[in-house]
């Protein structure tokens, strides 16, 4: 068995198991990110195809037009949302021939090509089906100085998911320059690119060095309780941090000393 077929056999359990809109978009993170993404919807219009759509969370907060949701793993689509409008289809990001070219005025991919083993080809999809003029967001996790891979499924766990490459999964990372030199070769115009996620840089200084102590010592307790407990401390007190600096001058001044932050993101366009 290749390893598209372990990856699509991957997310079908992973999409079946793991709450992600509960668990990732409650973590700072995971709003930080929300709000950039709904931010650039809310100025968008024409008909939109997100890649990777797992429930379509982005899709019901789109207004400019017709919605269009592909995701690898079958079973996540069956549980997702349809209060508005939405045609949903079960694809590989890497692989978007099944569309017409040139048929979406607008492609989203949040947190998708970490995921995936040829990134250029999923910036080779969007450009096929893209018109001209259309323009695309993608984003992922940035690196400082080496390169994730594989990764450990450390909360996954939690909800009985495994993995048949030694329980870690691909998860890597791109610089924003990786991403302008990918869409490059696909053909796209780099509109904008960099990070986001800056607040991130300061506020989970902290909590980040009690959840590492607790880590260690879950290692000899091997509490699952523990586990989850600890993941959860971490997530309340860099939300507590954040609302703190960001509703004083702190975070204006925090902000002065980030460089980058911890995800990058591009926007292209086909002309």
């Amino acid at each position: 068995m290749g390893d598209k077929e372990l990856l699509k056999i991957f997310y079908d359990q992973v999409g079946e198991k793991y709450p992600e809109e509960e668990s990732v978009y409650h973590t700072l993170r995971g709003k930080l990110r929300k709000k950039f993404v709904i931010n650039w919807l809310k100025q968008q219009s024409g008909s939109l195809l997100e890649i990777g759509t797992n429930r379509g969370m982005y899709l019901q907060h789109y207004k400019g037009g017709a919605r269009f949701g592909v995701d690898l793993s079958q079973t996540v689509l069956r549980t997702a949302h349809h209060e508005k409008p939405v045609f949903y289809a079960v694809a590989d990001a890497e692989r978007l021939y099944c569309f017409k070219s040139g048929v979406f005025e607008r492609v989203l991919c949040s947190e998708v090509i970490e995921h995936c083993f040829h990134p250029e080809e999923v910036f080779h999809s969007i450009a096929h089906v893209l018109k001209s003029n259309g323009r695309a967001l993608l984003t992922t996790p940035n690196y400082r100085r080496q390169r994730p891979t594989w990764v450990e499924l450390d909360v996954m766990t939690n909800y009985g998911i495994k993995s048949t490459w030694q329980e870690k999964y691909f998860h890597t990372a791109y610089r924003p320059e990786e991403l302008a030199a990918f869409a490059g070769k696909a053909g796209l115009d780099v509109v904008q690119c960099g990070t986001l996620e800056k607040e991130i840089k300061y506020v989970a200084k902290i909590p980040a060095v009690i959840l590492l102590v607790g880590r260690v010592l879950n290692k000899m307790l091997k509490s699952q309780r523990f586990g989850m407990w600890n993941e959860d401390l971490f997530q309340k007190l860099s939300n507590f941090i954040y609302l703190v600096t960001h509703y004083t001058l702190f975070e204006k001044c925090a902000l002065l000393f980030v460089k980058e932050g911890v995800r990058s993101y591009i926007i292209v366009e086909k002309t």
